[in-house]
This record gives structure tokens, C-alpha cells and sequence, in this order.
């Protein structure tokens, strides 16, 4: 079963010094250790590779378990393993890890472990240049081939090892052979090795990361040799050492061995360093040592876990020449010549003097606690001793300064004036020229003082209910800082343009003295503790903080107007109030384990960034729970992700691998799309996003560790939106929705349209009915009156005698202009009567009244066109009037003036629908320019307006004249 356990540091801490003004009888170096306790399945870790995620891989007796620095996760046989015993681990080109077990090779894929082959021991792994997988099993050579193992000979000989460079290249160790080089898919020989060489064990191969053809040999009882440029020379061997396990290079070209006991560091120069347990690592054999990414050593040591070797910034003091100094220290000063002086809890005091520590054989000091140590501006050193008040020492004798009150001194401080502060629980002393001033009546306890540089003689007290300002040796209590009030403040220091107070419980308070702005640093910016207990800055203007957890540096990021904490000191220790100076371009701090030197120049080194990547993406479903999907991206390809509107509440777990100092990694991150910027600094390894609205999206985050900025990583998708809220969708909907508005008011229109029209109908019929009447009644009426009329002066005209000849022209006239009553009565009729309103009705009309006009004159009338589909084509009574009055004044125009033989009407239909009626004469034509226009011709145009057609007319002198009315009805088909 995968096991995910959280650890915690083990820190082997030992003193450890470099400057030649140091001197210890024992050197101690920094180590972090992680067994049993911390997460590791088996104490025994046979074998360290690091992913392509930086997470280590170790494979132990029990298993193998990976580890990011803070917690691992670890596989065993119940999970898969073909057994508990990994000896070797690689990662191919697909995320994809293989273990080399006792029983074969088993692979972990998507989180899952299967087996490629078993039965055979399985003792190094390896991949090429091309990313094939290669191995060592029982000496012999395989190759990972489409999933299974293809063995390969070479001279056929045994393989005792293989190996990679930097670049890739990979080697095998052939038994009375050498070192052969795959190139082009085959091996050859790259280095021959000389017959008493090739008798011995070679265990490993080790390339030099700075030299190229350089590399070293490792053999089990020999010793390591290095080969460069072809050349062979013995490089390391110890007496003490009977079998060689383990190498290593570090990022500085240094060798690392391990032994059966404890392992070496080898410099280039050839001296050496060894590690065991007296000096911080462990007695026990080293199976391997490995180099990470981020220049990191690790050690495995047999039955202790790894150790990872943390350096030499922190060193701590438990003996100098043999005094143990190993003692809570309460505080720290230098005097005029330049000797250490420092205080303890316990043991009195103590000083050195650069190659001595003597403790003080005074009766006021000797075994007594002390509660500070200071030197003033001339170098003379005050001491405040338990029930022996305040001793002062010029260099050449100590003298008591204050004797015990109540409560003893806890602090005390020097102003511009040269006047001495010193604290007790209650009070402040004042001292300058040999008088004393107490002041007294402020409110909490008295824990610092602080000359304050309002004024001359202002201090600022601190105390545990904030501070206060001291004036004219009075407290001032209009003064206050609202940010430090209430706080605890054990110790203030002015750095800057800003007063930095160091609080119980707060963490780090400033002051900005021109803006009086304040701004708290905690640890979540960085901060081992909130627990402050002294401050001081070194020669580069950095501050540093010893805290109930450690020491911390601190770098002023003007551009922000910040603090900066760096997280890179494993050290856990508590730090004492106001035990701290900057000595000799070093930090030195009093904890309550002893005395602690902090490194401020320490050799510049390639800093290795942290390195981040996905874990997974979490997808939930809107609805559906069995939906939710996983997006591993470490197994799946990176591309955008479309992702379903209902998939619109994500879920994005990352995780920043810095293993130098895994506590010290935050996180920024920002959703583009949503964010406009990149988050503040957050432990958080998992961002939740919720209801995020359809759109395209880029999730970017990455790891700030130390000042160290990470790789971005990111993750970009696109939120389709539903069909109802696409573009497409929305124009449709708002089309559709404007067709119903139209299809409402087409429908209200239409509906009126046809009421009107039904209205319309009925009036017409109606008219119809009503023209029908009228023309029947005045047929009956007045063409029965006109008809007697005629008739009775037929019978009048045959009574008068014929000499009447006036009454006979009268009578003839009245019987003339009756007939012509009469006809104009039968147009009426026709117009009147509905069955006339229709084209066809019409063109016959006309051509009844041209053979009637042109009868008995001498002139051929036809009419040609007429057809009887244009019964279909109603007219209104105003057309059939207009167009028939129209003609009549053509036809009459004719007789009159044109002197024609022959006139011809063609009723022509054209291809727009429509119909031209033409009228032609073959009389004398007239000149169009200066014929005066009479009233017959307007009286033509003015009714073809009033039926909306149009008029036309062309003559020509002696060639007749024609004329052409095109009107505007549709023709039905």
C-alpha cells in the first residue's frame, strides 16, 4: 500500500569552523537526517535517482518511496513490487519509473506498478541518449525493447557496471576488457584498463561534471583511480578503509566516497575531510551518495536512512580547547581589543581571547547567572550578574556600577551623550559622571532600551505593554506608536530609515520614521518564529533575527519598501534576548544549546532555483459526481484542454520541489482570464476555482524559494459555453425573435388587411349591386324617355309640311342630339354595369367605339391583341372610365386632324408583365416641336397619370403619328 507520511527534520547541528580566528579542538559539520520516524519505509536505502520533477526516488529493503523534501510516498511488494529489495531506479522519456528489484523490473505507471519481467536480479539501470533503457542483470547486458528485455553480449565478457555522463553517453564496465561506449547502437571500446586494473572489482563509474574526459573508478577494495585523457592514476586510498561503497561529485568538483564507515570528502588539492558519527554523520556504512539537481549531497547511511550534508553557514561552539561552552548564553560583547566576551545562564562568564577561553574566577561572577553582557562606545564591558546588581570592567579591573535592588538589570543601552540606561523590572538608571537618576511609574515590564533620536537624551523603553518614550528623563505619555501598542517588545534596533522591534508573539514590527507606516512580518512571511528575541545587522546591511526557532536574514527590498525573509538556515534552536553581535564579518548568536556562528560571506555558489509542476487537475461536474475527472499532466500531453460548461468548478493541485529547504517554497499563481495579476506568496499547493463563466483560460503558477524564482508551469483550457449561450445561438434567438415580432404585427396587419379587404369586397359588391341598378333603372327610365323622344319627332317631322324647313332642321336636331344623347347614355350604362370592369370588357369597348367613329368614313380601323385571358384582369370603374375617354379623344383626334387612311390598335404584352397599347395612323403627322399642344392631348396625360400609366407620342411629318400607352397591370398567367 502507498504510504503518505509527513516529516520531520532531524538536524545534526555540530560546531564547525573556517576562519583562522576560530580555533576548536573538534570540527563538526550540518546534517539533516530522515529515517523511520520522518516517513522512510526501511532504514536501509540502497539506491538514490532524481526525477525529471526533482523528487528524489529511494529504494530501500522495503520498498521504494519517493520524496519531495517533505513527505513520502512509498510503494511496496503489496503494491505491486516483484520484491521489497530495489537496487536500482531510472525514468524513461514518458514519466514512466522503473525499479531494479532482486526479482526483476517492475514499472510505475500512472500510479499504478506492473511487472516487465521477474525471476532474475536486477542491478543497475541506465537510459541512452535516444531514451532506451538499459540494465544489468546477473552481469549481464539487456536492453528494455517493446516492453520486455533483449540481452546483448559484449566480447563476451561480464558486465560489471554501467554508467552515464552529463551528456548522455552511456558505458558499460566490461570484465578484462574496460570501458566501452554505446555509439551508432553498438559498443565499442572507449578505455582500455591495464591487466592489474582489470583484476580488481570495478563497482562504479563516475564522469568529472567540469572535464570532459575525466572520469574515476571506484573499486571494492583498491581505492578509486581517475582516468583523463586516456591516462590512468591512482586518485584516493586510506588504510581505514577496507571496502569503497559509494562516489560522488559535488557542484564545486570535489569527491565524495563512501566507506563501510562514515564517508570522506575529497578536495581537489587532496586533502580530505571524514564524516562520522563524532562530527555530525554517522558511523554506519554509506551505500550511496548522490548529487541532486539543486547541488545537494546525499548520503545513505546503513540503518540511519539518507542524510543530506546542509553546509557550513551555521556552525555551533560546544569546546574550545577542551572547555565546554556548550551553555544557555545570555549575551555577547567585544572588547577594546577585540576579545569575545560572553555570558551564560549558569556558568558565569567567559572570554576568549583568539586561542584561550578562560571563564572569569570572580566570586561575583563565578558560576552565577548573567542577564546581559555589553561594551559601551569605549569598549568597556558592563555585566549584570543574579543578587551582585551591575559590574563594569575598563580593561584592567571590574567594579561594581549598581548594587542588587529587588528585581535585577535585564538590559541597558548607551545614548548620544555617552549617559548609560540600564533596566530593571520596574525602572530605568540613568548614569553619566558618576550620578544616577531613576525613572520610574511606566506601565508592563521593563525588557529593552533604545536611544531614540528625537533628542539627546530621549529613549525609547520597551516593555511588555508596548513602548515608551523617555524625555528629559521623564516618560512622555502623549507619545505613542498605535502598531506597538500592547506588544511585547524585547528588543529595538534602528536599521534604516525604520526602528525594527523584535516582540514576543508579534514577530517583527517597523516603524517607518518619516511616514510613521508599520508594517508586522510572521511567519507566514517567512519567519522561523514569532518569538523576536534579538536583532543586529551585519556588514552588508542585511539584518538578522535570532528567534524561538532558529536565525533568520533578512534583505531590504527598497523598491517594495520591504523585508525580504530568507528561509535557507536548517538550524532549529532558540535564540536568547539581546545575545547577539556581528563579529569579524560573522553573526554570532546566544542560544540556549550554546553559542552559534552564522556565516555573512559565504562563498559566492550557482544558486539552483525550485522547480514546480502539476500533480493534477481536478474537474467536478455540475451536477453529476460520477462525472468529476483527473488531468494528470505528468502522463498525458500538454495542449487546451476544452472543457464542458458543466465542468466550470476546478480544482489545480501543484507542487514546488526545492529539496535545499523545502519549508522555505510559496507559491504565486493567477488565472488569466480572471486575474490580473499574479497572487501574493501562499504555502498553498491547490488553487479552487469555482463558477467560472464560458471562455478561454491559462492557469500559471510558480515556486519562490530563497530569493529563487521556479520554472511556470501552466495550464491552459476553454470553458465551451451551452448552447443557449452561444453567439451562434443568440443571433439565431434574437432573428427569430424579431420574425415572431414581425410575424405578430404581419399577422395583426394581415388580419386588418383582410377585414378591409372583406369590407372592401362587400363594399364593392355592394356599389356593384348598387351600378348594376342604376344602370338597369336609368337603361329602363332614361333610355325609354330618350328613345320616345326620338320617335315622337319622327312623327313631328313627318307633320310639318317641307316648307317649313327651320322647324324641320329643328326637329332634326332635337332627333340628332337625342341619338347622341342616347349613345353617351349606353357609355354610361357600360361603365356603370360591374361586368365591364375588366380589361378585356374595356379593349373591346374601344374597338366598338373606333369601328362605330371610323364607319362610313373612308378610313380602315382594326384592332389587334385583344385576347380573352384579359377577362381576368379586373379594373376599377375609374380605370375602365379613364382609359376608354382616353382612346375616344385619341380616335375623335384622328378623324378630326389626321387625314388617315388607316389606323391600327395592338395591345402588346412586354417582359416586365405589363401591357403597351399602341396606336398608329398613316395621316399627315405634325412637327412635335412646334405643334401647339391643345386641351385633348393634356386631357390624355392627365388621365394616364390618374391610372398610373405613362404616355408617349412620336410623328412624323407626312408619315403618320403613333402613340404608345404602356400601363402598369400585372398580366395573370
Amino acid at each position: 500500500m502507498c504510504s503518505k507520511l509527513s516529516i520531520v527534520k532531524v538536524n545534526f547541528i555540530v560546531s564547525f569552523i573556517l576562519a583562522c580566528s576560530f580555533q576548536l579542538s573538534a570540527q563538526s559539520y550540518n546534517f539533516t537526517n530522515y529515517s523511520l520516524k520522518d516517513g522512510l519505509p526501511q532504514s536501509q536505502v540502497t539506491a538514490i535517482y532524481q526525477a525529471r520533477d526533482r523528487t528524489l526516488w529511494l529504494g530501500t529493503f522495503g520498498g521504494v518511496s519517493n520524496f519531495d523534501g517533505k513527505e513520502f510516498i512509498s510503494y511496496g511488494k503489496a503494491d505491486g513490487l516483484g520484491s521489497n529489495a530495489v537496487n536500482s531506479i531510472v525514468e524513461d522519456n514518458q514519466n514512466q519509473v522503473y525499479f531494479g528489484t532482486e526479482s526483476g523490473i517492475n514499472i510505475l505507471k500512472k500510479r499504478k506498478i506492473g511487472t516487465l519481467f521477474s525471476g532474475k536480479s536486477v542491478s543497475h539501470l541506465f537510459k541512452d541518449q535516444q531514451g532506451y533503457i538499459w540494465g544489468v542483470s546477473e552481469h549481464k547486458l539487456f536492453r528494455i525493447e517493446k516492453g520486455k528485455p533483449v540481452f546483448y553480449s559484449i566480447a563476451g565478457k561480464y558486465i560489471n557496471a554501467i554508467s552515464a555522463d552529463q551528456y548522455g553517453n552511456l558505458y558499460a564496465v566490461v570484465a578484462e576488457r574496460g570501458i566501452y561506449l554505446l555509439k551508432n547502437n553498438r559498443w565499442v571500446i572507449y578505455q582500455e584498463l591495464p591487466a592489474a586494473l582489470n583484476a580488481l572489482s570495478i563497482r562504479k563509474v563516475l564522469f568529472d561534471k567540469k572535464i570532459k574526459n575525466k572520469f574515476y573508478l571506484l573499486t571494492n577494495r583498491n581505492g578509486i583511480y581517475v582516468v583523463e585523457d586516456g591516462k590512468i592514476k591512482p586518485f584516493f586510498k586510506n588504510k581505514a578503509i577496507d571496502t569503497y561503497y559509494a562516489i560522488a561529485q559535488d557542484s564545486k568538483g570535489n569527491i565524495w566516497i563512501g566507506s563501510e564507515k562514515g564517508a570522506y570528502l575529497v578536495h581537489e588539492n587532496g586533502s580530505f575531510v571524514y564524516f562520522n558519527a563524532d562530527n555530525g554523520l554517522s558511523d554506519n556504512q554509506v551505500e550511496e551518495i548522490f548529487s541532486d539537481a539543486e547541488n545537494n549531497i546525499w548520503i545513505s547511511c546503513f540503518s540511519d536512512g539518507i542524510y543530506k550534508y546542509e553546509g557550513d553557514s551555521f556552525i555551533r561552539y560546544h569546546k574550545f580547547k577542551g572547555q565546554n561552552v556548550a551553555y544557555p548564553i545570555s549575551g555577547i560583547a567585544a572588547d577594546k581589543n577585540n576579545n569575545l566576551w560572553f555570558g551564560t545562564y549558569n556558568k558565569g562568564i567567559f572570554k576568549y581571547d583568539g586561542n584561550h577561553v578562560t571563564n572569569i574566577n570572580h566570586p561575583a561572577f563565578k558560576n552565577n547567572k548573567i542577564y546581559f553582557v555589553y561594551a559601551d562606545k569605549a569598549k568597556n564591558i558592563w555585566i549584570s550578574t543574579y543578587g551582585n546588581g551591575v559590574w563594569k570592567y575598563d580593561g584592567n579591573k571590574f567594579w561594581q556600577v549598581l548594587k542588587p535592588e529587588r528585581y535585577d538589570n535585564s538590559s541597558i543601552a548607551e545614548d548620544s551623550e555617552g549617559g548609560i540606561w540600564i533596566n530593571g523590572l520596574k525602572s530605568s538608571v540613568y548614569l553619566k559622571d558618576g550620578k544616577t537618576k531613576k525613572i520610574a511609574g511606566f506601565e508592563g515590564y521593563s525588557s529593552c532600551i533604545f536611544p531614540f533620536p528625537l533628542s539627546k537624551d530621549s529613549v525609547l523603553l520597551g516593555t511588555s505593554k508596548g513602548v515608551m518614550l523617555i524625555r528629559d528623563k521623564k516618560i512622555d505619555k502623549a507619545f505613542q506608536i498605535r502598531s506597538i501598542q500592547d506588544a511585547h517588545v524585547l528588543t529595538i534596533i534602528k536599521h534604516g530609515s525604520n526602528l525594527v522591534f523584535a516582540t514576543l508573539g508579534d514577530g517583527i514590527i517597523t516603524w517607518n520614521l518619516q511616514t510613521k507606516a508599520s508594517k508586522r512580518y510572521v511567519i507566514a512571511n517567512g519567519l522561523n518564529s514569532n518569538d523576536i528575541y534579538s536583532l543586529v545587522i551585519d556588514n552588508n546591511n542585511n539584518l538578522w533575527a535570532g528567534t524561538g526557532r532558529g536565525i533568520n536574514k533578512l534583505t531590504y527590498n527598497r523598491a517594495e519598501q520591504r523585508y525580504e525573509v530568507f528561509r535557507d538556515q536548517p538550524l532549529v534552536v532558540e535564540c536568547n534576548q539581546n545575545a547577539i553581535i556581528n563579529y569579524k564579518n560573522n553573526i554570532l548568536v546566544g542560544t540556549t544549546e550554546g553559542l552559534v556562528r552564522c556565516q555573512t560571506a559565504l562563498p559566492a555558489e550557482n544558486k539552483k532555483s525550485p522547480f514546480i509542476h502539476f500533480q493534477c487537475i481536478n474537474l467536478f461536474h455540475k451536477n453529476d459526481r460520477s462525472k468529476d475527472v483527473c488531468i494528470d499532466l505528468n502522463q498525458e500531453k500538454k495542449g487546451f484542454y476544452k472543457l464542458d460548461y458543466s465542468q466550470n468548478h476546478i480544482a489545480i493541485s501543484f507542487k514546488g520541489v526545492y529539496l535545499t529547504n523545502p519549508l522555505s517554497v510559496l507559491y504565486r499563481y493567477k488565472l488569466i482570464g480572471v486575474d490580473n495579476d499574479f497572487s501574493k506568496p501562499v504555502p498553498n499547493t491547490e488553487i479552487e476555482y469555482s463558477a467560472i463563466k464560458p471562455g478561454s483560460y491559462t492557469f500559471q503558477v510558480y515556486a519562490v524559494a530563497n530569493g529563487q524564482q521556479s520554472n511556470i508551469e501552466q495550464f491552459s483550457f476553454t470553458i465551451v459555453p451551452p448552447i443557449y449561450d452561444t453567439v451562434l445561438f443568440k443571433i439565431v434567438a434574437f432573428l427569430v425573435l424579431i420574425f415572431l415580432i414581425w410575424l405578430i404585427f404581419y399577422l395583426i396587419f394581415k388580419t386588418r388587411e383582410q377585414k378591409k379587404h372583406r369590407f372592401e369586397k362587400l363594399k364593392q359588391k355592394e356599389q356593384e349591386k348598387i351600378r348594376k341598378q342604376t344602370a338597369e333603372d336609368f337603361h329602363d327610365d332614361i333610355g325609354n324617355k330618350l328613345t320616345r323622344i326620338n320617335v315622337l319627332s319622327e312623327i313631328l317631322d313627318k307633320k310639318v309640311a317641307g316648307s317649313e324647313k327651320e322647324l324641320k332642321e329643328l326637329i332634326r336636331l332635337i332627333r340628332e342630339n337625342a341619338g347622341l344623347l342616347y349613345t353617351g347614355t349606353k357609355d354610361i350604362l357600360w361603365a356603370l354595369d360591374p361586368h365591364s370592369d375588366n380589361l378585356f370588357e374595356i379593349l373591346v369597348h374601344i374597338k366598338n367605339f373606333g369601328i362605330d367613329l371610323f364607319q362610313n368614313t373612308g378610313v380602315d380601323f382594326k384592332m389587334e391583341g385583344v385576347l380573352a385571358k384579359y377577362e381576368k384582369l379586373h379594373l376599377s370603374m375609374e380605370f375602365n372610365r379613364n382609359l376608354t375617354l382616353i382612346f375616344k379623344e385619341m380616335l375623335n383626334n384622328v378623324l378630326k386632324h389626321a387625314n388617315a387612311k388607316q389606323v391600327l390598335i395592338m395591345v402588346i404584352e412586354t417582359d416586365h408583365d405589363t401591357i403597351n397599347i399602341l396606336t398608329t395612323d398613316d395621316g399627315q403627322g405634325f412637327d412635335l416641336e412646334s405643334v401647339e399642344r391643345g386641351r385633348g392631348l393634356n386631357n390624355i396625360q392627365t388621365r394616364c397619370k390618374r391610372i398610373k400609366s405613362t404616355f408617349q407620342i412620336s410623328s412624323v411629318k407626312g408619315k403618320g403619328t403613333t402613340t404608345t400607352i404602356s400601363t402598369r397591370i400585372t398580366v395573370t398567367k
